[in-house]
């Protein structure tokens, strides 16, 4: 494979200096920094050691042993490691603070010195990137990312680092390669060629031209590259320099740059040639779409008569079917009858036992009792049967019943009774009751029932994993290897906590893999006597236990907690819950990645008998899923010094304390990061909302509270508000706006049964008072279309003619032009409003200057779900999450489909978009034809540090693809694999890789 040209400059010229100074054909070992993937230094240097140092490295390159992952100006290498240190193209991404500490590094790794190449700003340069920059964003839509930093961070001044190598008495080589104009050149040929394959080749040609043509003559300036070769050994200096004197002597000759110039005009047919080849291809391809679909509808035709045939045949037997039906029910209801007959001859033999089947009895009566619970609730008739023959089968083991019940067992039974008769009169006590039931003895009560109501179906093939002994040795190898190791402080607040369940959480932590830990434990005046023993028997120099003479609840006893720690770090850990063996080593292993000042997990409920179950598998930050619900929870890591900060938990906050804390301390911090792994069990007690969700009413208050004083914080006094939502713990945040027109965008090709619906839903149910609709006629030609169009006497509605091939972007962009609003509603012609602040949501949040996208709840007819977000990665490409699923709210293990949240993108079905935005980002892709753009624009919006939003307040009806074929051009998958590419590859930031790509309803991937 031919070496890029721009890659080519670089190594060659770091080769030739290199191998000018060895002596007796040595080799070195030699350290580049910034490497990437390519490892072209030992394409060059083939005979010497290499090692590659960047601050990221891949994870598939993390076991290699030839890199290094590190800071380039504070290295994990010991001086005078290297013989010599190579950085190209690295110097320039530098920020300008720490430029001397980089050349600093370089100096003090190796022996002999270091070779830097980089672009600096001299003559030209800039204005040239500039100009390249502006060519790679009118092709693609955005900024060429390292084009980009060059201009953000400034390009570094030759004179300044001359300046510091004066001053550092290091002797240097310096000379400039790559002529400004053929470096523009050449580098708006590799732009042109980007993402699309059939150029590749002779883009590579072209590569190889300069390479063998021009490279060796390409040193008369001005040039785009500034080389530095810095040593202390005079004598390499002296070698290097002769190679400088000979190769500034040729200039590039006129004719090399002639045909140079005849390459990139044929690149540039080539180009043309390629999009108008692929539109061919893609017009045949859907020709003969077409011709199978006709084949197919004959085909559909010439069974018609058979289908018919075979329908009336099945009609005959019906008769005979609907007999056979009722003599069945009526089996049923004789079998019924005898099986009443049966319970109530048990019932009277009930009161005859004999010592030896007291057991049994026991058994007897907690069957009697689930059966009147199943009575209670409803249960189907098939289920009471099964109830009275296992009663029946069990009792006819046993020999008859002589004795009288023996008092302890009547009395028992006549608890039992009485239960139940609440139970009749009030059936929403059913679960208090059944626990009332168990405390008693009636331990059997451990009913499918209870756990059908608790557990999910999407979760109940989830079977907790602990880590094993190799692995548990493996980790702790890592750990020795960490750079970074802070303490971590444990936080537990005690008030009369059962000691089973204290141990079992402190025990937790003892077990960590990771030692560097302390417990800090406040009693908060408990008055159980057993809390009070535990506490005062505990020995271990790593727990600091404080008792609080005054009761003063779970904020002031968590405060008083945290000023016991030493750790630089804070972890929350509730009295009753436990964290897995891995939790503080998952914690150190990210910071040592990345120092964040925030960190949380996922996590899953453990029952009283220490089952898991429940696992809640979270997104990355999310901040308006925050506003949303406290979706954060557990495993909540942070920074002491960032908990000082913002001035501790709240007192007012009670119950939404950790609530509170992390939207105050995300208004300071934007360093939050999300470890994707159940590393936290909540326990499930009677008094926790793990279990009981009502058990702490005054909580949900003081979330509500808590987020609307955040919401002024962050929007200002009368610029957002939170209310409560129809659901427990979630709230809806709202955002005041002045008036502005929204322009809704409709393309459309006559299909006026879809059209007509939706534009009058907009007319008739829409609150918003300013908005204009624009109709983008796309090529209609049907009478009744254009009729109705020439009947639009709405002042609000406008049609426009967009008379050229099919190309959603184009039409949208072509609506945008002729739109006089602030911010633009995309909407498709086969969607019908449902609630009537659809359009004041969608406004209010595209308006926010944080906001990219925002997208809504679409349904089919049927009232299923069409649209509740997109994820990329699902089902290969993208699709929409919780798809054909009922629009309820539940406990899936992601997140509710009817909570407002981040998303990488939402459908253009229904989107939003602020003027102000498009004016930021661009306008849609045009290079798409149907399908891609609109998951391409909000990506978009993610590089400029925008935040997608769906909000499934908006509610509209979509009659999805009725409007158009099914048929996706192939120039949409090319274009959909380049831009989706990298979230292909790492995932969805707002998914979670623990979740199935190949479900639409959110499941454990089960290894995938």
């Amino acid at each position: 494979m031919v070496v890029p040209f721009d890659q080519y400059q670089r190594y060659k010229n770091a080769a030739d200096l290199i191998n000018l100074i060895r002596e007796d054909n040595k080799a070195f070992s030699i350290l580049e920094v910034g490497a990437n993937e390519h490892k072209n230094l030992e394409k060059f240097l083939v005979t010497d050691k290499i090692t590659y140092l960047d601050i990221i490295v891949p994870e598939e390159l993390k076991s290699d042993p030839s890199y290094i992952e590190g800071d380039a100006t504070n290295m994990p290498i010991e001086t005078d490691t290297f013989d010599l240190v190579i950085a190209l193209d690295v110097f320039e991404h530098i920020s300008p603070l720490l430029r001397q500490n980089f050349i600093s590094e370089l100096m003090r790794v190796s022996k002999h010195g270091f070779i830097l190449a980089a672009p600096f700003n001299t003559t030209g340069v800039e204005n040239a990137e500039i100009r390249a920059n502006k060519y790679f964003e009118t092709m693609y839509g955005f900024n060429y990312q390292w084009l980009e930093e060059h201009r953000q961070n400034g390009l570094p001044e030759a004179g300044q680092l001359i300046d510091f190598l004066n001053e550092k008495q290091w002797p240097y080589l310096h000379f400039t390669h790559g002529r400004v104009d053929i470096w523009e050149k050449m580098i708006k040929i590799h732009f042109l060629a980007t993402g699309r394959s059939s150029l590749y080749s002779y883009r590579e040609s072209i590569d190889d031209y300069y390479n063998t043509n021009i490279y060796q003559n390409d040193f008369n300036g001005p040039c785009y590259r500034n080389f530095f070769f810095v040593s202390e050994n005079l004598n390499m200096i002296k070698k290097t320099m002769k190679m400088i004197d000979t190769k500034n002597e040729n200039p590039v000759s006129v004719n090399v740059l002639e045909n140079l110039d005849n390459l990139e005009k044929d690149l540039i047919n080539l180009s043309v040639y390629d999009l108008t080849h692929k539109e061919l291809i893609s017009k045949n391809f859907e020709l003969k779409q077409k011709d199978e679909l006709i084949e197919k509808v004959l085909y559909d035709v010439k069974q018609k008569d058979e289908l018919i045939e075979k329908f009336t045949n099945e009609m005959q037997n019906k008769e005979e079917l609907l007999r056979r039906k009722n003599a069945i029910n009526e089996e049923l209801n004789d079998l019924i009858t005898m099986k009443e007959q049966d319970y109530k001859r048990l019932e009277s033999e009930k009161q005859l036992v004999s010592t030896e089947n007291l057991s049994l009895l026991e058994q007897v009566e907690i069957l009697h009792t689930e059966v009147n619970l199943l009575k209670e609730e409803n249960s189907h008739k098939d289920n009471y049967v099964q109830q009275l023959e296992l009663i029946s089968q069990q009792l006819r083991i046993k020999n008859r019943i002589k004795k009288i019940v023996p008092k302890k067992l009547r009395s028992k039974i006549k608890f039992g009774q009485t239960v139940f008769k609440k139970l009749k009169d009030n059936p929403s006590l059913a679960k208090k009751g059944i626990n009332e039931l168990r405390r008693n003895g009636f331990n059997s009560l451990n009913s499918k029932m209870h756990s059908a109501v608790t557990v999910s179906e999407l979760t109940s093939d989830y079977a907790y994993q602990d880590i094993n002994l190799e692995e548990i040795e493996e980790l702790k190898i890592e750990i020795e290897k960490f750079t970074y190791r802070p303490l971590i402080s444990i936080i537990i607040p005690v008030y009369n906590v059962e000691p089973k369940w204290l141990e079992i959480a402190i025990n937790s932590v003892k077990e960590q893999l990771y030692s560097f830990w302390e417990i800090c434990i406040v009693d908060d005046s408990s008055d159980n006597i057993n809390t009070i023993k535990y506490l005062e028997g505990i020995d271990d120099p790593r727990i600091k236990i404080k008792t609080l003479k005054i009761n003063s609840g779970i904020s002031s006893a968590s405060n008083e907690a945290v000023s016991l720690a030493e750790g630089e770090y804070i972890a929350l850990l509730d009295n009753d819950d436990e964290i897995t063996r891995d939790a503080l080593y998952q914690v150190v292993k990210s910071l040592n990645k990345e120092k964040s000042d925030i960190l949380y997990s996922d996590e899953d409920k453990v029952d009283e008998y220490g089952k898991k179950k429940c696992p809640l598998h979270k997104p990355d930050w999310s901040p308006d899923l925050l506003r949303s619900q406290m979706y954060i929870g557990h495993f909540l890591v942070f920074k002491r010094e960032l908990f000082h900060e913002v001035g501790g938990f709240r007192t007012e906050f009670n119950g939404s304390q950790d609530y509170d804390l992390v939207l105050r301390m995300s208004e300071r911090s934007s360093k939050i990061h999300h470890i994707p792994k159940v590393l936290y069990s909540w326990r499930e007690l009677e008094t926790s909302t793990a279990l009981n969700p009502y058990s702490k009413p005054y909580a949900h208050t003081a979330g509500l509270a808590a987020l609307n004083e955040h919401l002024v914080r962050v929007f200002g006094e009368g610029n957002a508000y939170a209310t409560e939502d129809e659901h427990l713990f979630v709230y809806d945040s709202r955002y005041k706006i002045k008036t502005i027109k929204a322009s809704i965008i409709i393309p459309t090709k006559d299909k006026i049964e879809l059209l007509e619906p939706c534009v009058s839903s907009i007319i008739q149910k829409t609150k918003y008072p300013d908005y204009e609709i624009i109709i983008v006629n796309n090529n209609s030609v049907e009478q009744e279309t254009l009729d109705w169009f020439k009947q639009q006497n709405d002042k609000n509605v406008k049609i426009i003619d967009a008379n050229y091939d099919f190309n959603w972007s184009k039409l949208n962009n072509h609506g945008i032009k002729e739109a006089s609003g602030e911010v633009f509603i995309f909407l498709n012609n086969d969607t019908v409003v449902i609630k009537e602040d659809w359009l004041q949501r969608l406004v209010e949040k595209a308006q926010r200057d944080d906001v990219g996208t925002v997208g809504g709840l679409l349904l089919y007819e049927d009232k299923t779900i069409q649209h509740a977000g997109v994820v990329i990665g699902l089902g290969g490409w993208a699709d929409h999450i919780f798809k054909s699923m009922a629009p309820n709210h539940f406990g899936s293990p992601f997140i509710s489909p009817m909570v407002t949240r981040n998303v990488i993108a939402s459908t253009g079905a229904c989107l939003a978009i602020s003027k102000k935005t498009l004016d930021k980002i661009g306008l849609f892709n045009e290079d798409f034809i149907i399908c891609g753009s609109d998951v391409e624009i909000s990506l978009r919006a993610l590089q400029h540090n925008l935040v997608n939003i769906y909000d499934p307040h908006v509610r509209l009806y979509h009659l999805e693809s009725k409007s158009r074929s099914s048929y996706i051009p192939p120039i949409d998958f090319e274009l959909s694999a380049l831009f989706y590419g990298p979230y292909l590859k790492s995932g969805d930031p707002y998914f979670n890789k623990n979740l199935s790509l190949n479900s639409l309803v959110p499941k454990l991937s089960q290894g995938e």
